[in-house]
């Protein structure tokens, strides 16, 4: 353990003759070099950082996963629906909007853009979501 520490610490010495430097650190049981601890305890740290990264990047992807698969179900649901109940439920998502949307679809019209028709279907989920909690769609007993 000692003698591996040395080997990676001499290069923090100013030794002319490092295996000598190194023999006598080895033998006298010197402390290795403070900048070798230093650069030791910031790769450990480095390592955890990334570990920690890593994990964060996980967990968001499979959250965003779940919320695809849920998008998913959702869509289906709304397309099973009979005309009638998805023109009351696009009609309910449209006032749910916060004003800068309603604004939007105003001036859009008949061709949205395609953030705008994103904002719309958000919304167009919470409903059904919220008509599913609450027990009020027509689907077969959907749960998402």
């Amino acid at each position: 353990q000692v003698i591996r520490k040395w080997i990676k610490g001499i290069h923090y010495t100013n030794a002319k003759d490092k295996g000598a430097y190194l023999v006598k650190a080895i033998r006298e049981n010197w402390q290795v070099p403070e900048e070798y601890l230093k650069a030791e305890e910031r790769e450990k740290r480095e390592k955890e950082q990334e570990k920690v990264r890593l994990a964060k990047e996980r967990k968001e992807k499979e959250e965003q996963k779940r919320k695809q698969k849920e998008a998913e179900k959702l869509d289906k649901i709304y397309n099973s629906l009979s005309s009638l109940k998805r023109k009351e439920i696009e009609e309910e998502a449209r006032k749910r909007l916060p004003a800068f949307w309603k604004e939007r679809l105003m001036k859009e019209k008949g061709k949205l853009s395609k953030l705008t028709k994103a904002a719309l279907e958000d919304e167009r989920r919470k409903v059904i979501k919220d008509r599913i909690a609450s027990g009020r769609t027509e689907s077969e007993n959907s749960k998402v």
